[in-house]
């Protein structure tokens, strides 16, 4: 499949992007930084921008995660927790703090390594890190309900974050890794995506592929949950970085040389079209070792600290997207 930029976007003067959302075919957000300053870009039909809290320049911990749909705006999720939801675009934010979910004697915050919105039952999925572990991918996941509670003093009910039990892949679902018989072997939550009746978690494996000197892959699965998180079953795919999309319609691993997308049906769990990244096509300026995607409807994402290009994807005959 082929794609032609039609839209190249670049930020503000001394800011860089750190994340982006596609909100429809013709609305995005943008998340930049400038310093210690941090804003909400919105564009498209409704534009807005939102100028957040400073983050200390020393506290690298709290950064943000993800930006992710919620019901019909987004919302922003900070690694120690802290989520900043917008039910519309033009609506004020509500805040929210999440609860630490480790051992009852722990004094850590949680640490979100990312989250999507579930509409159907008005839930959050959550991945979250080890709690020894940071910066590594996630260990967890778990879902959580904000409920409402009412607080001696105030006139209005206060946001209740309540988490349910955390999950880990349980190993003997997968291939042996190099640790597997091992005390402590976990494995590695790269991404994940839900639906209205299932979850998709993707992993390449355990401890050796969190080490410097290890394997980048023991293996590449895309494991299928109910919409309960029970088990149903994994699906062998490509190696290399995986993106889902939106539109919870498809997938998207780049190959591990950088040079071509393989996009797949989340239906049958097989490629529907591959697209190559080149500078002509959809690359312009960007560089592809940082690059981040997304797709939603037809359009295609790709971005940079500096740069963001969306793609019009040229539809062939015979292609499903």
């Amino acid at each position: 499949m082929k794609t032609e930029i039609i839209l190249t976007y670049n930020p503000d003067k001394d800011h860089v992007i750190s994340r982006v959302l596609p909100l429809s075919n013709d609305g995005f957000v943008v998340l930049t930084r400038q310093s210690d300053h941090w804003s909400l870009n919105i564009h498209g039909s409704y534009n807005r921008k939102i100028d957040l809290p400073n983050v200390k320049k020393t506290d690298e911990l709290n950064s943000f995660c993800s930006l992710f749909r919620y019901k019909d705006g987004f919302g922003l999720a900070e690694r120690f927790g802290r989520l900043t939801l917008f039910p519309t675009l033009s609506c004020d934010s509500k805040s929210v703090q999440i609860k630490q979910p480790y051992s009852k004697d722990s004094p850590l915050q949680p640490f979100l390594s990312g989250i999507f919105y579930r509409n159907s039952d008005d839930s959050f999925v959550l991945g979250i890190e080890d709690e020894l572990s940071h910066f590594f991918p996630a260990k967890f996941w778990t879902s959580m309900k904000i409920k409402n509670k009412k607080v001696l003093g105030f006139n209005l009910p206060q946001p209740d974050p309540v988490l349910d039990q955390l999950r880990v892949l349980a190993l003997n679902k997968y291939p042996p890794t190099s640790r597997n018989i091992s005390e402590g072997e976990w494995l590695s939550i790269q991404t994940f995506a839900v639906d209205t009746s299932r979850l998709l978690i993707y992993t390449n494996g355990g401890t050796a592929t969190r080490r410097k000197s290890g394997p980048e892959f023991e293996f590449s699965i895309i494991s299928e949950f109910d919409k309960n998180f029970q088990w149903v079953d994994n699906h062998m795919v490509k190696e290399g970085k995986v993106f889902f999309d939106t539109d919870k319609k498809y997938f998207i691993i780049v190959s591990r040389n950088d040079k071509k997308l393989f996009v797949y049906d989340k239906e049958n769990y097989q490629v529907s079209t591959e697209i190559s990244l080149t500078p002509k096509q959809n690359l312009g300026t960007l560089k592809t070792k940082d690059m981040v995607l997304a797709i939603c409807g037809d359009y295609l994402y790709l971005y940079g600290r500096e740069v963001l290009n969306i793609c019009k994807m040229l539809k062939e005959t015979g292609s499903s997207v």
